[in-house]
């Protein structure tokens, strides 16, 4: 991590290193690696709920004559054992919750703007001095260059695609440790968001959008900005020489700086009702059928996010242009 800002800052003190600058350039992962990093730890938080339901259950027996105590040591010793976890198989009060949550929606905005400014400069002032004067010509030449990228998709998952069907290996790539120089690259507090969920609509009257108390949802917005700067100013100054012109002055101005902003937006969103879900093949992607009402849904539901998202940044644009004085 600290060697990449190390590259970055090299890079931007001698004049920039992208011509089409990506994530994977400072943050080591590609854009659709960060989003298997953000569906992963969605999965691992879905996962510990679900443990954490089984550790409270009362049952003696929760799972095919399991015990709650033999099943949970399964689930951690071999995480591959969520595969072949059958959500009728469970006792009553577990298989329940289970199949009333395993069709929640989590979708996911992604937004991942990188901008490179690259601002190279010289400063040259010739002077010849006279027994009467001194006669000085300055010449400045600059080269300004801004190059951004700015990548957006979405993804789909649901509870039971992400904590039951996904592979182990799709996660190998998570790092084990947050990144404090790129968030969205490291580990981040996605169970919060999950959890919340979770215990608001079990206990906390968890409604949707408007007056729809049906279909409860909740939305987590992340804005990771990491800006670096280099400047490199040299100049040198000589001393006139009569009768010639001679370079009194030169000075180089490097100035060049590297922006990444993240954004990310998860939607949990508890579906309307059992038609049109999407159907999830054995390593949880999306079939073909049926899926586009429930998918569209969704959609419109990040696409209501963003414009609120919008909304509020002009407020707090107003509001801060009103405290201006």
């Amino acid at each position: 991590m600290f060697r990449r800002a190390f590259f970055s800052l090299l890079c931007l003190a001698t004049g920039g290193c992208s011509i089409y600058p990506l994530p994977e350039d400072t943050t080591g992962f590609a854009s659709e690696e960060i989003a298997t990093i953000i569906r992963c730890q969605t999965r691992d938080a879905i996962r510990e709920e679900i443990i954490a339901n089984i550790a409270a259950a009362k049952s003696p027996f929760v799972y095919q004559r399991m015990t709650k105590d033999e099943l949970i040591e399964t689930l951690r010793a071999r995480p591959e054992y969520f595969r072949s976890l059958n959500w009728n198989y469970f006792v009553k009060e577990l298989r329940d919750p289970f199949l009333f949550y395993k069709d929640t929606s989590i979708s996911y905005d992604f937004t991942i703007d990188s901008t490179e400014v690259n601002g190279n400069g010289i400063d040259l002032t010739l002077l010849k001095t006279f027994s009467s004067g001194t006669d000085k010509i300055g010449v400045t030449a600059k080269n300004d260059r801004t190059r951004e990228v700015k990548r957006h998709f979405r993804v789909y998952d649901s509870f039971d695609s992400l904590a039951r069907l996904s592979t182990e290996g799709m996660c190998d790539i998570v790092p084990k440790q947050i990144n404090a120089i790129y968030p969205a690259a490291g580990l981040l507090k996605i169970r919060s968001l999950v959890h919340s969920f979770l215990v608001q609509n079990q206990l906390g009257n968890l409604a949707g959008e408007n007056n729809e108390y049906t279909t409860a949802q909740m939305t987590d917005t992340i804005t990771f900005t990491t800006k670096f700067t280099g400047n490199f100013d040299p100049s040198t100054q000589l001393n006139p020489v009569a009768g010639k012109f001679v370079p009194s002055n030169l000075a180089v101005n490097l100035d060049n700086s590297r922006q990444d902003m993240h954004t990310i937006i998860i939607l949990i969103r508890l579906p309307p009702n059992k038609s049109g879900l999407p159907r999830f093949d054995e390593i949880g992607r999306i079939s073909l059928a049926p899926k586009e009402a429930s998918k569209a849904a969704a959609s419109a539901a990040l696409d209501r996010q963003r414009d609120f998202n919008t909304q509020d940044a002009l407020v707090r644009l107003g509001t801060g242009i009103g405290r201006f004085p």
